[in-house]
């Protein structure tokens, strides 16, 4: 038997999924519990016990794991009549990873200390790819002794572990992340729309631009792809992060910032996704620049980190 802490683990999603391989793999018994339970049916079949709800998935697990999908989840899954929340019990640690607001982390965090247990608000970023590998970087929120009894655990699929401040905090620093991520999105897309219209040789195109001031990670990865267009579905998608646009823009409006180059990213973004292209990859952003009309697509958008 095992002697590692029992891992109750909730949201196998595009993110989750690689994350909760790493701590199977890690030797970490672990439990689960998916509102689609075919999500974890290859976690069943490593030796993962499945939990009829997420209170049950509380109750018989030392340290529970969350990388829910947005707002709604996560309240159903913590905070529902058989949520996580009923069954916390002193000593018990959970980590959250989903990009929520961060209010909603503080109410979590209230609610779970009024038990005696404690939360952590713990966004990454990276994508699915470095979560496979372990390379994610973590944004905590907490308390300083919570984070430190986590590092173990995380250390499994995050290389860094930053500690930003209280409950919250590490959700307000993953925005300001995202709000970078949607505004290289939205350049990369224009310059592979221009790169298009001019019939500039692709390859080479790329080679320069990344090799100066114009690099960036979403250059990188959104240029290729937004030249070769793609309707398959992806781990990143325009819907995915239109959602979280919206938590974004909510941040910033609380705090009385009036954003000026973020909005039209995000307009762009809102367009593509009313047309039916939200589950397309974000690289497929340039397709905004066509002069054809966007081909709608019937695949759900994912997470978006």
């Amino acid at each position: 038997m095992s002697s590692l802490p029992r891992v109750g683990f909730v949201g196998a999603g595009v993110m989750g999924l690689p994350m909760a391989r790493r701590l199977q793999a890690a030797g970490h018994p672990l439990i689960v519990h998916a509102r689609t339970p075919a999500n974890v049916t290859e976690l069943q079949e490593a030796g993962a016990d499945l939990a009829e709800s997420p209170a049950q998935l509380a109750a018989d697990s030392d340290v529970i794991v969350g990388c829910l999908l947005d707002e709604r989840a996560a309240r159903e899954v913590y905070l529902g009549p058989h949520g996580i929340i009923h069954a916390v019990r002193g000593g018990h640690l959970l980590v959250e990873h989903a990009t929520i607001a961060p209010r909603v982390a503080r109410e979590l965090g209230e609610r779970t200390a009024a038990r005696g247990a404690g939360f952590i608000d713990a966004p990454v970023t990276g994508g699915p790819l470095r979560a496979a590998s372990g390379e994610l970087t973590c944004m905590a929120g907490g308390e300083s002794e919570h984070i430190e009894a986590a590092k173990s655990l995380l250390a499994h699929y995050c290389r860094d572990v930053v500690h930003v401040g209280p409950v919250g905090r590490g959700l307000e620093l993953k925005l300001v992340n995202q709000l970078l991520v949607t505004v290289h999105v939205a350049a990369a897309a224009e310059a592979a729309a221009v790169i298009e219209r001019l019939k500039l040789p692709p390859d080479l195109a790329k080679y320069v631009l990344m090799s100066g001031w114009a690099a960036s990670a979403m250059l990188d990865y959104c240029l290729p792809a937004a030249l070769r267009p793609s309707a398959a579905p992806s781990g990143a998608t325009i819907g995915g992060l239109s959602t979280v646009q919206e938590t974004v823009a909510e941040l910033t409006s609380a705090h009385d910032l009036a954003l000026q180059v973020f909005p039209a990213a995000r307009e762009a973004f809102a367009r593509l996704t009313a047309a039916g292209a939200g589950a397309h990859d974000i690289a497929q952003l340039a397709r905004i620049y066509d002069r054809g009309p966007v081909a709608p697509t019937s695949s759900s958008p994912a997470e978006t980190h």
